[in-house]
């Protein structure tokens, strides 16, 4: 870096020139004589100089060309070459690293030859050669992020380490793991130098940490080392599984914080997807290897759905050992399971473990149990087998001679996302509850509040969320003002999204005004000060939002008035760019698109909010179509709605409804449908959605629903379509045909559908069963249809409790509204009125009134 500096003040001589200065030197006082490709490597290249003559030589001609004190710019760079030629830069060479300390799975042992090398013969598949051509930009000088997605033991960390051992022996592999402490992760990174592998394997650990500022520090020194000149290269190796990917990348929803912006723009284009499977071509090759190595060839014999590198890292023999693990071991496993998915961290303390793992089991196992059974059963679940380890294995201090802090035990992997899938839908013991009420730190608390809350168990929601937000983690109070809110208790929802904002949510403010403007009694005065607040915080449309508050919600001033003169103040106090810069530290990119636009930068913002609505924001979508209306016309809007309705990107599923908005207010319906017509050809569900409105509305449902026969098996939504078209024409024994196969399988769209088919048919005994297994997995009003259907054949009782049994996150709303129905339908009007404020208990019953106060409020 001073080496730059002195070139850069020198006024950047050529290297020519600094190589003749040097050798021109009249007083032969410069040590070193530099060819000019040397010179252009000191200044210019990331390669540490060999000889310090040479170094010290540029030093002095360039400290005189900038005008600086020679001998005090030749002693700083001679001692700062001493120092980095003593320094042993972070990371370990190559040729020292050892596939599993860096996590590539042991694989299954085979008895017939104990020679094999360590990993079996690698079989190279379609994402190899995409990680190879990006490993190769790193080659050659530039610093490079590739993440692998997938799921558990698909491949990703050996993929890695097949591809690290193609580069040049000069790099170097810095492991996350070899920080000290996660807090100390960032800090590490920033000693990273050029030539180095930054190893993160199973990166959610680093990034998507219960404390989102945590992680957010380690992404954003690793955008720093990415775009750092003095770095290059660095080669960044990741690897998530995929619904880590979604939480670590997707924008917030609207008016919602944006926990880990860093994050999404650190990996934002980096994924390669590894596939669960062999493709058949992999299979031809794996075939080949076979012969080689008799791991491949048992692997190729006896993995299930071609999944070669699952059942080559063990997981059959660790599920199966599972499945037959005598009674306290199952217990303890279940018992991890369920801590697991219902939002504990990785480590879970042995106090916990054992003292959950006495409600999973039965009376008579209980009493049969021997003085030693908890040694007995987590020896037995810590024994590796087949090279991978244990259901359960102990976490041991990374640092050597590390002590203290309570035991902890991880959970297998698979296992762990084997219980997210086949407990899913079981509910935990309640005891379970109260004990992670009692282990959980504030990061945890969040999560695990998370879980309480879609199963409508408000009470012990708060209560953790409490203990999170006593921590200062504001989206906790966020998160407890938005269960106030939501059972109409609006004045505590108010307080705590106030507290919200004393923790530092942006958003605090504004959400407690949305909450004051649904009182029959608006405090008017009130709620403009909150927003004109949200908007001095940086949140220029926050005035817009309070305007159109005004027409929702009866104000009785002029409300564009109001607005004209709130943003008048706000440019007395801030800039246009500083609202630009707001957004951009948020990462609202709609706002920031169309603040662009307001401040002139029109071709900026309107690729800001393309890549917006790319990502799955309509309103920007929206906005780019105004825009172009605007300045080119109908046609350029309608140009740019076909170009994504035939992407494969979230935008894609809203452009067919707006081009037939568009397109029909233009009197342009034939036109519209020979357009949603080729794009549902091309597995566009909602373009087939749209046609099939189109052409219901010109009377020409024959048409469209022969187009739609010839592509309803290319998917779920087309299917639905379909039926909708074949019911609306008397022709419903046809669409169930058509459901029914897609319903089995697990479509709960296509469930949903069904049921209303079967409904109106009469069929109301098979209809409740599909409503149910919709309403399970979260469908929007099929909980709903079932509790109507329920109500019919008085079988409310059956209705309540099957209500407390669903637990998808999107149907905890719909499931206090539906409990409250049945509750009234059965004269319980006071306990109607009381599970919709308080909601349920983890034992099924409806909670006793309680009370959350923020930290504010008790001092007072």
């Amino acid at each position: 870096m001073l080496l730059y500096r002195l070139y850069l003040e020198a006024r950047t001589p050529s290297v020519a020139r600094v190589a003749s200065l040097i050798a021109d030197d009249p007083d032969e006082l410069l040590p070193g004589c530099p060819s000019k490709d040397t010179v252009h490597r000191i200044i210019g290249s990331n390669e540490f100089p060999g000889q310090q003559a040479n170094v010290v030589s540029v030093a002095a001609v360039l400290a005189r060309e900038a005008g600086w004190d020679v001998t005090d710019a030749v002693d700083r760079v001679r001692s700062a070459w001493v120092k980095a030629h003593l320094t042993e830069p972070p990371g370990r060479p190559l040729d020292e690293l050892d596939p599993h300390a860096l996590e590539v799975h042991r694989s299954i042992a085979v008895t017939s030859d104990e020679h094999m090398p360590t990993l079996p013969a690698y079989v190279m598949r379609d994402h190899d050669h995409l990680v190879q051509k990006e490993i190769g930009r790193a080659v050659s000088g530039q610093s490079v992020i590739l993440t692998l997605v997938g799921e558990s033991s698909t491949g990703k960390t050996r993929t890695f380490w097949e591809a690290i051992q193609h580069l040049p022996a000069k790099w170097r592999l810095w492991q996350a793991l070899d920080s000290a402490s996660p807090s100390d992760l960032a800090t590490d990174l920033e000693k990273v130098s050029p030539y180095t592998v930054v190893w993160l394997n199973e990166a959610q650990r680093f990034l998507l940490t219960g404390d989102s500022t945590e992680g957010e520090r380690t992404a954003a020194a690793l955008r720093r080392i990415m775009h750092a000149r003095e770095r290059k290269p660095v080669l960044v190796l990741v690897t998530l599984w995929p619904k880590y990917w979604d939480q670590l990348t997707s924008e917030p929803r609207d008016g919602h914080t944006d926990l880990r912006p860093h994050a999404r723009h650190v990996l934002d284009g980096s994924s390669i997807r590894v596939p669960a499977a062999f493709e058949p071509e992999d299979l031809k090759h794996l075939k080949e290897a076979s012969t080689r190595d008799a791991r491949l060839a048992q692997a190729a014999e006896h993995a299930e759905q071609n999944q070669v590198t699952q059942y080559l890292a063990g997981v059959p023999a660790l599920i199966q050992r599972y499945q037959t693990a005598p009674p306290p071991v199952r217990a303890l496993i279940d018992a991890a399971m369920d801590i697991r998915r219902l939002g504990y961290g990785e480590h879970i303390p042995l106090e916990l473990l054992e003292a959950a793992t006495y409600e999973y089991l039965t009376d008579l196992e209980f009493d049969l149990l021997p003085e030693d059974w908890l040694e007995a059963a987590l020896a037995h679940a810590a024994k590796p087998q087949r090279g991978i380890r244990g259901p359960l294995t102990r976490v041991r201090p990374r640092s050597r001679g590390a002590v203290g802090g309570p035991v902890r035990y991880r959970l297998a992997d698979p296992l762990d996302q084997l219980g997210r899938e086949e407990r899913r839908r079981l509910s935990p013991p309640p005891e379970l509850w109260d004990l992670l009420v009692r282990h959980s730190n504030p990061s945890d608390a969040l999560s695990i509040g998370e879980s309480a809350e879609y199963r409508c168990l408000y009470r012990t929601a708060v209560t953790l969320y409490e203990n999170s937000a006593n921590s200062g983690i504001s989206k906790a109070a966020i998160k407890i003002a938005g269960i106030l809110s939501m059972t109409s208790r609006h004045q505590e929802a108010i307080e705590w999204y106030e507290e919200a904002h004393s923790l530092g949510d942006h958003n605090g403010l504004r959400f407690a005004a949305q909450t004051m403007v649904t009182d029959e009694e608006v405090d008017w005065d009130r709620v403009k000060s909150y927003y004109m607040q949200t908007a001095f915080q940086g949140n220029l449309f926050a005035l817009h939002e309070c305007r159109d508050a005004m027409f929702d919600w009866e104000y009785s001033g002029d409300a564009n008035k109001w607005l004209k003169e709130a943003i008048a103040e706000f440019f007395q106090n801030f800039s246009i760019e500083s609202a630009i810069a707001w957004c951009e530290k948020f990462g609202l990119e709609h706002n920031l698109g169309r603040l662009l636009i307001i401040s002139g930068k029109r071709d900026r913002g309107l690729e800001v909010l393309k890549r917006s609505a790319l990502e799955g924001n309509f309103m920007s979508m929206f906005q780019v179509c105004k825009e172009k209306q605007v300045s080119s016309g109908v046609n350029s809007a309608i140009v740019y709605l076909k170009e994504l309705g035939h992407g494969t990107h979230m935008a894609s599923h809203f452009a067919p409804m707006h081009l037939r908005e568009i397109m029909s207010s233009d009197g342009r319906e034939e036109e519209c449908i020979t357009f949603l017509k080729e794009m549902s050809s091309k597995g566009n569900t909602s373009a087939a959605e749209q046609f099939a409105k189109l052409m219901h509305r010109q009377g020409c449902s024959q048409g469209a629903i022969t187009f739609l026969f010839s592509l309803h098996k290319d998917g779920v939504g087309i299917s639905c379509e379909l039926a909708d078209l074949l019911s609306l024409e008397s022709r419903a024994d046809e669409a169930i045909v058509v459901l029914t196969p897609l319903a089995t399988a697990g479509s709960s769209r296509a469930q949903h559908k069904l049921a209303k088919i079967l409904e109106a048919e009469g069929k109301l005994e098979d209809a409740l069963v599909w409503y149910r297994k919709s309403a399970e997995e979260g469908t929007y009003n099929a909980a709903h249809g079932a509790v109507r259907l329920l109500l019919r054949a008085d079988r409310a009782s059956e209705a309540l409790t099957w209500l407390t049994s669903i637990s998808d996150p999107d149907a905890h709303h719909e499931r206090i509204e539906c409990a409250e129905q049945v509750l009234q339908s059965m004269g319980r009007n006071e306990e109607a009125k009381r599970v919709r404020q308080y909601g349920w208990e983890p034992d099924g019953s409806i909670s006793a009134p309680w009370s959350v106060l923020p930290s504010s409020s008790k001092e007072g």
